[in-house]
């Protein structure tokens, strides 16, 4: 929502998914695991919402539920507090345009 609110036309809406949505899903372990990648990678991870994405949705896949699932539930919880009002704010002001 964030993005979509911020582009000025469809014509641009490729930019932010290049320059941020297609690494997060690099570094985020989706594909390959996070141990595979350089340190400074994984560590780049531990920032991404998708990286906690992921090990919440693995867990629940597998039936595996770690005690430090809880730091990412905490962490999207958080991010999208924190997040989410600027998302929906930048959303009505482009609807009121």
């Amino acid at each position: 929502m964030f993005f979509t609110a911020k582009v000025p036309s469809i014509d641009v809406f490729n930019l932010p998914i290049f320059l941020f949505i297609t690494p997060m899903f690099l570094f985020s372990g989706t594909f390959f695991p996070l141990e595979n990648l350089p340190d400074w990678a994984q560590q780049l991870a531990l920032f991404l919402p998708l990286t906690h994405l992921v090990n919440l949705t693995r867990s629940c896949a597998l039936g595996i539920f770690p005690i430090d699932l809880l730091w990412s539930l905490g962490y999207l919880l958080s991010l999208g507090l924190i997040v989410f009002p600027f998302a929906v704010r930048g959303m009505e002001k482009r609807m009121i345009q």
